[in-house]
């Protein structure tokens, strides 16, 4: 076989094995309660050494996750009286990323088949008939929820959500940039020597500086470069979203304050605490869970951040009573880093919701009532979550039950949604408007 022929065959064999990582990816997602995120780092496809074919795994079992419930939709159209559910899990995704490849991305079917050896006359009858399908002809006569539901790849309950929180037009945007790469941020480590240059140092990067947080730098192109080199290895650059910052930036911790960061793993946001106290005060770092305490702790001593002290500690049963500013960075649906890890939305249902509330409700409550008599302590609540439920009705409720007033946080970003008395005074970051994670963020103070 002559070299032509040799690189032909590699070829061939790699497209193969990347259908069929990518379909075994989907497959244990099916079966496990693990975002496909963390199952693709559990297989070794998202390694820091990212090859082409790595590359190439994520993003097709990723979009498959982020546009499934219309994926489904239109195989469903096509069964006639049999249900989707009545199909192998393998069946059901080799569908899935064929569909996706052909209506998605626009590759000839014919192209793609050599790719899937197994596939059947029927599935291919099935999928010639999904992909005809007008999708915009076919959804005009849904009910708008279900119709735009299926357009943008989300659950009728966050699609109802939005709409009863944000203009259609908004709802449609952020459902979109959901749907698109998440932007990255970059900062220097400054508790490491001599970084405040070292963005610049590394090459086929380009950043653009954030006017307002000036020590942030948006990467407009070059992440991998930034991931691959040894100043990011070494811990000398970190990756922090810039709607993270914002939430360290509102507590505005000061040299020689007490901190108390009360659900703090896995550390990000107590290390730039950290970096602002500028070795001045103490920050104590409590979570609920152990095993990400010690990987915390560990982290933490890799950045240098050794004025962190760090426990395993419920932060509804207050420990620490003398902090004078405290971060309550609440567990939450994580609705608004649906870029990264698009299977929390069909991970979400109200029986999580209403669990993960409760427990923000618990943080708040505990808090609260165990500084009750130490007016002027300052407490900022957030949650990375584009859901009214984990932000301002948490903050109206709670309101209603202790006296504290509200400051507004760091100045960037809209206020929250309307129809909420806290509304004005919290503040609301979206990917679609600021290029962030979804974000609340709420601070408080307890009345003198």
């Amino acid at each position: 076989m002559n070299n032509d022929g040799t690189l032909q065959t590699l070829a061939m064999n790699q497209n193969l094995l990347i259908r069929t990582d990518a379909i075994d990816a989907l497959n244990l997602y099916e079966q496990s309660s693990t975002s496909m995120k963390a199952l693709l780092r559990d297989m070794g496809t998202t390694s820091a050494d990212y090859t082409d074919s790595q590359i190439r795994i994520q993003s097709l079992s990723l979009s498959v996750i982020k546009f499934r419930n219309t994926l489904d939709y239109l195989i469903s159209r096509t069964l006639g009286k049999r249900k989707l559910q009545s199909l192998t899990i393998q069946n059901r995704n080799v569908l899935r990323l064929l569909l996706y490849e052909t209506k998605w991305l626009n590759t000839d079917l014919e192209e793609l088949l050599a790719f899937y050896p197994d596939v059947t006359f029927q599935d291919k009858k099935i999928l010639r008939e999904a992909i005809a399908i007008d999708v915009e002809t076919t959804f005009l006569q849904m009910p708008e929820i279900n119709r735009l539901s299926l357009l943008y790849s989300h659950p009728t309950f966050l699609v109802k959500t939005l709409l009863d929180n944000m203009k259609r037009g908004e709802t449609i945007e952020l459902m979109n940039a959901n749907n698109q790469k998440r932007t990255y941020y970059v900062r220097p480590n400054r508790l490491q020597e001599n970084t405040d240059t070292i963005l610049k140092s590394i090459e086929d990067v380009e950043l653009e500086q954030i006017p307002d947080v000036p020590e942030v730098a948006r990467v407009v192109h070059g992440i991998d470069s930034i991931i691959k080199s040894n100043s990011f290895q070494e811990g000398l650059i970190l990756i922090q979203d810039l709607a993270s910052v914002l939430t360290v930036k509102s507590l505005g911790p000061q040299p020689g304050e007490k901190i108390w960061d009360s659900c703090a793993a896995p550390g990000m946001k107590t290390q730039l605490i950290a970096e602002m106290m500028k070795g001045q005060g103490t920050i104590i770092a409590t979570d609920v869970y152990g095993d990400r305490v010690r990987a915390a702790a560990d982290r933490a001593q890799f950045l240098r951040a050794d004025q962190i002290q760090w426990l395993q500690a419920d932060a509804t049963k207050p420990m620490v009573l003398d902090a004078d500013k405290i971060l309550i960075d609440a567990p939450c649906t994580s609705t608004g880093i649906l870029q990264v890890y698009p299977s929390f939305k069909w991970r979400l249902n109200k029986k999580t919701l209403f669990a993960l509330m409760t427990i923000q409700n618990k943080l708040l409550d505990g808090i609260i009532t165990a500084y009750q008599d130490k007016p002027g302590t300052e407490i900022v609540f957030s949650t990375c979550s584009i859901l009214p439920h984990e932000g301002e009705s948490q903050i109206d409720s709670v309101m209603e039950r202790h006296d504290i007033e509200l400051i507004e946080p760091f100045p960037f970003g809209d206020t929250g949604y309307p129809k909420f008395k806290c509304s004005k005074y919290v503040k609301r970051l979206f990917p679609h408007k600021h290029n962030t994670s979804g974000f609340f963020i709420a601070k408080l103070r307890i009345k003198q």
